[in-house]
């Protein structure tokens, strides 16, 4: 069996990351949804979604 290496590039993971008007951002990957205070947090989540981020 082959695993499936899944990429992406951090600007496309910030792209997916939308403005909520209370603050923060809405960011929804794999169809997991999450409220972030900061961007930076996109980079973790996608690891834990089994992303290799790319920068």
């Amino acid at each position: 069996m082959m695993e499936t290496i899944k990429t992406a590039s951090f600007e496309y993971l910030i792209s997916l990351a939308k403005e909520d008007p209370e603050g923060g951002y809405a960011f929804t990957i794999d169809g997991s949804s999450y409220h972030i205070d900061d961007v930076l947090e996109i980079s973790r989540i996608a690891e834990k979604h089994g992303y290799i981020v790319i920068y």
